[in-house]
């Protein structure tokens, strides 16, 4: 699909009605001009030109307010639910919204609502049944693949793969608890660096030295250590480059399987028998410049806030602080951040009401020093997302000299990307959103933060495909477009 360019953005239908009734009002003000004019010099003297001055004034006004009323009507009754219905038709066709169209107050225009809601049903009854096909032909893969990766979750070995840039693809359990919480306390995640949780040098080597080998199978065995102390033995091997590796790189990833490298500690007795694993990684382009990257190749880290109250100028603070992850286009289920925060004084008791956390759920939890750490090492490398972004960001960068580190990440408002294609005049709050959205959002899990940013990310992922279908292919085309939204940013703030 070929990138959009900021040229290329077409008018909206409302600017256009606008334009075209302020070029009627210009035409018709000439027009009522030069015919008093004219008049006016076929019988000049002083009583006519009163007359005249009078007669044309009233016109005028009235002329102008007609136009006025009559543009204000078709903005309303006209633009406005056109250009719902657009964004409306974008999220069921791209974003596979299946629930049917809503009013919209669209009785004004004549049949092209309902033909929408029929095409529209048209589109999910043929979905259903290329699924339900799909699904019956997939069956017995599907079985297969549960049965493999219960095998690797349950192997007595970490097992690791990695992309050429030593990027996790795939971890089992196991391995997630060898590699410990790294250097600054999280766990292992997809599309994380490695060397963020063990030491690199004798994995370069041994990476290295497989490259340079004849031998495909080979294989090394290499002892290295992991940040949280634990001496590891791990056995290295390229990965398949002609099925695996990227087109534009000829080197493969590997392979790793770990082991302890010593006694093995009582903490790690059990494990979780999870698999976290996304193959496309392996085939992924990147960009050095967030605003090239395409959107599907991103990693986003949606967050939300609970706080004591709505000012963060005024000495309000985060009580709860949540984020997950989507890599690749898709959630990751087992990469989540969600704590309770200490805010360092009394949680009102309207704040209270709202999200259910009290003074003494708080008493022994970390303060925003670590809890702001965590978040910024969890979002590293990736575009923070939120629902409403400036309120919780707003948070995080009044603390940043306090916990030594900037929150510079690209950030995305949910609130503004729904503008972009919904229109500045519909419903943008998270529960318009997620009803339009056709997302399940539990009044349990309305106002916690992980219920909230779980909920955000599910529209994050369906409104991805709806602004590639507009033809905004990548951040850059997405932050420029939300700059035409400015008023609405100032709104919401």
């Amino acid at each position: 699909m070929p990138q959009r360019t900021s040229g290329s953005q077409p008018i909206s239908l409302r600017l256009r009605i606008f334009l075209a009734f302020v070029a009627v009002a210009v035409g018709s003000a000439v027009a009522l001009f030069a015919g008093l004019y004219f008049g006016y010099a076929r019988n000049a003297d002083t009583d006519t030109l009163n007359g005249v001055i009078t007669g044309g004034t009233i016109a005028g006004f009235l002329i102008l307010s007609l136009l006025i009323g009559v543009w204000r009507w078709l903005d309303e009754h006209i633009a406005k639910p056109i250009e719902q219905l657009a964004g409306e038709l974008r999220a069921r066709s791209h974003a596979h919204v299946g629930k049917d169209l809503t009013d919209m107050s669209a009785r004004y225009l004549g049949d092209l609502a309902p033909a929408a809601t029929a095409l529209i049903r048209h589109l999910n009854a043929a979905r259903n049944e290329l699924a339900e096909a799909v699904a019956r032909e997939t069956t017995r893969q599907v079985i297969e693949k549960e049965r493999l990766l219960t095998l690797v979750a349950d192997l007595p070995v970490g097992i690791v793969l990695c992309t050429a840039d030593h990027r996790l693809v795939l971890y089992n359990g196991l391995a997630q608890k060898l590699l410990g919480e790294g250097e600054s306390g999280d766990a292992p995640g997809l599309d994380r660096l490695l060397f963020d949780y063990v030491e690199d040098n004798p994995i370069r080597e041994a990476y290295h030295r497989l490259l340079r080998s004849d031998d495909p199978d080979a294989q090394l065995e290499i002892t290295c250590q992991s940040y949280n102390g634990y001496p590891l033995i791990a056995r290295m091997r390229l990965l398949v480059a002609d099925l695996l590796a990227t087109p534009e790189d000829s080197d493969a990833g590997y392979a790793l399987t770990l082991e302890m490298g010593g006694a093995f500690p009582h903490a790690m007795a059990t494990t979780t028998r999870t698999v976290a694993y996304d193959f496309d990684l392996l085939m992924k382009y990147r960009s050095d410049e967030f605003a090239e990257a395409l959107l599907d190749n991103l990693t986003y880290v949606v967050f939300d806030t609970e706080t004591t109250g709505l000012l963060p100028g005024s000495g309000d603070e985060i009580v709860q602080l949540a984020a997950v992850r989507i890599v690749n286009g898709k959630r990751v289920e087992t990469e989540v951040l969600d704590t309770l925060v200490n805010p360092g004084r009394p949680i009102p008791a309207y704040s209270t009401r709202i999200h259910g956390i009290t003074d003494a759920m708080v008493a022994h939890c970390p303060g925003i020093e670590v809890a702001a750490r965590r978040l910024h090492r969890f979002a590293q490398g990736a575009v923070l997302v939120a629902h409403n972004a400036d309120f919780d960001m707003a948070f995080l960068h009044r603390d940043e000299a306090h916990i030594g580190l900037r929150f510079d990440h690209p950030v995305l408002d949910t609130v503004m990307l729904s503008a972009i294609l919904f229109g500045d005049s519909a419903n943008h709050s998270l529960d318009a959103l997620t009803t339009r959205l056709g997302i399940d959002l539990s009044e349990e899990a309305r106002h916690t933060a992980i219920g909230d940013a779980s909920a955000t990310a599910e529209v994050l992922l369906k409104l991805i495909p709806a602004l590639q279908a507009r033809g905004l292919n990548t951040l850059g085309d997405v932050l420029e477009e939300v700059r035409r939204h400015g008023r609405l940013r100032t709104q919401s703030r």
